[in-house]
């Protein structure tokens, strides 16, 4: 699903459901009485927040991390480009609907960075497209003669749209590319290119590889209200000093139930559950469980050995699924020169790169950091090329958007690697075309005792940390229905 020198300090934290743990909290004495083995694979965000679940309620799961570290594709690091800025590598964004999430912010007292401060709201994004710069106000006026057409065809769609829930007027838009829509509408210029670029960001494929209800689905088409081109997505707040310092509390929470350095290799049915096979540096190691969460992405799960009595519904959907290829390419600036020009630092351009944001915004520290964000074949390419040259070509180019960014330039750059490594292998899931009608929903539905949990498996916040954390809880929760 993402984000001078004016510090937020600590935000309030935004007010959410009163307990959101209470269910579990009450079956805690009946779970306390089980001798059921948990075994979660993943300790992501959906693996850890499955994992403190069921520590409240009384259950203490084992967690196995493949790699040295909790957190998966959530990593902040501080001082990567600029000292005392902290980068998100992964997962960047909290939305303010994103009311699992906040919960556990809330519970472990962790302040947030508010974007919708009132001096925040007189900045504004940039569209830049063929050497000319568009303001929101343009943005409207060439969406218009649109808006009535998409906003028609999106009336149209099923509220809730899954593999096992859909009409066929859902099945046929569904068939269509977000490309081809836009061609069919007959949408070109500066503005057909805007969307292109959003859209291949937000979900990590070029457009002609996306169901175009990824679109439809998304777009804010009240047009009345501004223009805001993902929807009810405010992209709100940030954890003040990282995201990752969450997933670090739910960790020093649990202790030594989680377990580094455990690849699941195999899965296979027992009598009464699972027998988990792991490599680990001493060798495999067989565990035994009743009762298993997989918290790992799809493009990951295609490669351990699952039981062949996996419904056909549930291994197509491991097996098809559709991640994005997303990178980000990091840059120190002296300066945030943007925030002088009336800008908030969000850019989309059909320049070097494709979007952009403020990293380093509203962090107490001298200096900035900003981010150029890449999707679909341009972060694909970006693996092979050489990452020094390509920030150098991407602040060039920005040097267009935001006079004085190459003299602001401190030379200092990192970028990242998700479609390359091995515990991600890809960014985080997008449906291509036909998937909303074949895929969605069966993600997280469960076969046997054998859970699903992660963004990827979340219906309302796919792509987004919320997504984990729903899914986590969820999980856990079917689990606690079984033993209590």
């Amino acid at each position: 699903m993402r984000l001078a020198h004016r510090s937020a300090g600590g935000a309030a934290l935004p007010r959410g459901r009163p307990d959101i743990h209470a269910d579990a909290q009450a079956r805690g004495e009946a779970a306390a009485r089980s001798t059921a083995r948990v075994a979660i694979v993943g300790a992501g965000l959906a693996g850890l927040a499955a994992g403190w679940r069921l520590a409240r309620a009384g259950i203490v799961a084992t967690i196995y991390e493949a790699s040295s570290r909790v957190g998966g594709r959530v990593q902040s690091a501080r001082g990567l480009v600029s000292p005392e800025i902290v980068s998100e590598l992964g997962a960047e964004f909290i939305d303010s609907t994103h009311a699992e999430l906040l919960s556990l912010v809330r519970e472990f007292r962790l302040p947030l960075i508010d974007t919708a401060i009132p001096d925040e709201s007189a900045l504004t994004p940039i569209y830049h497209f063929g050497g000319r710069r568009y303001s929101n106000a343009d943005v409207i006026e060439a969406l218009e003669p649109f808006a009535r057409r998409m906003s028609d065809d999106a009336r149209q769609l099923s509220d809730m749209i899954s593999h096992s829930h859909h009409s066929p007027v859902d099945a046929a838009f569904d068939a269509v590319s977000i490309e081809q829509y836009l061609d069919r509408i007959g949408m070109t210029g500066w503005v057909r290119q805007l969307l292109d670029v959003a859209y291949a960001t937000e979900y990590g494929l070029d457009t002609g590889e996306q169901s175009c209800l990824n679109l439809l689905k998304m777009l804010s088409l009240d047009l009345s209200n501004g223009f805001q081109i993902f929807g009810s997505s405010d992209q709100r707040y940030k954890i003040a000093g990282g995201n990752e310092l969450l997933p670090r509390a739910l960790a020093t929470r649990l202790g030594d139930a989680v377990r580094f350095e455990h690849t699941l290799l195999a899965l296979r049915p027992t009598l009464d559950g699972y027998r988990l096979e792991f490599g680990t540096a001493g060798g495999i190691r067989s565990v035994k469980a009743n009762f298993v969460v997989l918290c790992v992405p799809f493009t990951v799960l295609r490669a351990i050995e699952l039981p062949a009595a996996l419904p056909p519904w549930k291994r197509r959907a491991i097996d098809h699924l559709g991640y994005g290829a997303n990178e980000k390419v990091i840059v120190g600036v002296k300066t945030p020169l943007w925030r002088a020009q009336e800008c908030n630092g969000d850019a989309y351009s059909d320049c070097a790169f494709q979007t952009g944001w403020d990293s380093g915004r509203l962090q107490r520290a001298p200096g900035g950091a900003y981010t150029f964000y890449l999707g679909g074949a341009e972060a694909v390419r970006l693996g092979a090329r050489d990452p020094a040259a390509v920030a150098h070509a991407y602040v060039g180019a920005a040097d267009g958007l935001f006079a004085g960014m190459a003299q602001a330039y401190s030379g200092v750059s990192a970028h990242t690697g998700w479609t390359a490594n091995p515990f991600s292998r890809g960014a985080y899931s997008c449906y291509r075309p036909e998937q909303w009608t074949t895929l969605a929903g069966a993600e997280f539905e469960p076969v046997g005792n054998l859970q699903f949990a992660g963004e990827h498996c979340s219906a309302a916040f796919q792509g987004f940390m919320n997504g984990a954390v729903e899914t986590g809880w969820r999980a856990a929760d079917a689990i606690l229905q079984r033993i209590r």
